[in-house]
């Protein structure tokens, strides 16, 4: 994984709810990029779970949330 996109992860992982949901409307994300998102940071879900309760492939999860993280990569000005 492209290092700006893994600090972006680490970011999602450790910031308070307010921060991410700030940066995921700043971002302009698609809602099903903003709900599995939600599923993997503020759940903790699995890629494989957050697939199998949306009833997608893990590889559209993958897709979708690399997506997202290159969007919030472009907010987030101090990476």
């Amino acid at each position: 994984m492209d290092t700006l996109l893994k600090n972006t992860r680490d970011w999602l992982q450790t910031s308070t709810r307010r921060s991410f949901s700030a940066v995921l409307v700043e971002a302009k994300i698609t809602p099903r990029q903003v709900e599995i998102c939600e599923l993997k940071f503020v759940k903790g879900l699995t890629n494989y779970q957050i697939a199998a309760e949306l009833n997608v492939s893990v590889k559209t999860v993958d897709k979708e949330l690399n997506t997202a993280y290159k969007r919030i990569t472009n907010v987030l000005s101090f990476l």
